[in-house]
């Protein structure tokens, strides 16, 4: 009755219309579909009825040559509770299988009970979960001045790989590291990129990497601290970003229960998200 077929550009008028109000706040698959079709790393996937009609739509990519992830699944509401979801999950593990890959990995927020019960009947496992945090819209807390953050330089790469390979956040992440809302594992090489790129910040209490935003703002994606200093750590990051006239800072960084809290106290709103994974059979 259904089958998985390559998403083609006659798709998108189908496709728009139900992935426009997924969530509360909207949706963003309708405005990316073109795009997605156009990248050479993105593999679209879609369900069709005997009709060819779509019903059902998904994006699996590689990000390293061992590492699958699993994005944008959306079923129209009229075709749910039918397994296309399943369908497009098993097509989505087949290709990247078919690439090389070993293991396949997704993001749930932690809110969305339904699509986490979904994906652990799929073979998902629970891998990490992490902690995304956005800063209060009306902060007027100014950061404390000391513990000064610095730019740091290649330098830096070596002795803060190697405190952050050995630390709690680094265990509680699986040694994952996010873009955007796609995680896979670390590297080296990331640190050093950040550091190239003035992206890698130090402090006395450590050590951490932002990515840049829209409208002046950054996501810190990784940092290398102990419980205690933490939350200096933070505040390093909120004063970095007061030195440099960028207006607000948000974190993507594994939950380890401190981490959380400590985002908590300072005034952001925390969600939390599990990335999940499944080992692909050879």
């Amino acid at each position: 009755m259904f089958s998985v077929r390559d998403a083609q550009a006659r798709d998108i008028p189908l496709i728009s219309p139900w992935t426009r109000d997924t969530f509360s706040w909207g949706d963003y698959v309708a405005d990316s579909l073109t795009r997605w079709l156009e990248d050479p790393h993105l593999k679209v996937l879609v369900v069709v009825d005997t009709d060819d009609v779509a019903k059902g739509v998904s994006v699996v990519q590689l990000l390293s040559p061992r590492e699958g992830w699993l994005s944008a699944a959306r079923v129209h509401p009229d075709a749910r509770r039918l397994g296309l979801g399943t369908l497009l999950n098993a097509a989505s593990v087949e290709w990247v299988r078919e690439q090389g890959g070993e293991v396949a990995r997704l993001a749930v927020e932690d809110s969305n009970p339904a699509a986490t019960n979904q994906v652990v009947k799929l073979g998902y496992r629970p891998g990490s979960a992490w902690v995304y945090a956005e800063p209060p819209e009306d902060s007027t807390r100014m950061p404390d001045e000391s513990d000064k953050p610095t730019v740091a330089g290649r330098s830096d790469v070596d002795p803060a790989w190697m405190y952050w390979s050995t630390s709690e956040i680094a265990d509680a992440g699986r040694m994952l590291l996010p873009s955007v809302w796609k995680w896979r594992r670390a590297t080296v090489a990331d640190l050093d990129l950040a550091a190239r790129e003035r992206r890698l910040v130090a402090s006395a209490a450590g050590w951490l990497v932002f990515e840049p935003r829209e409208s002046d703002s950054i996501e810190v994606v990784w940092v290398a601290a102990g419980q205690n200093d933490f939350p200096r750590l933070v505040n390093a990051a909120l004063r970095y970003s007061a030195d440099n006239g960028i207006k607000d800072v948000y974190f993507k960084i594994p939950e380890t229960g401190w981490t959380g809290e400590a985002l908590r106290r300072e005034g952001f709103e925390v969600t939390t998200i599990t990335v999940y994974s499944k080992p692909i059979v050879k």
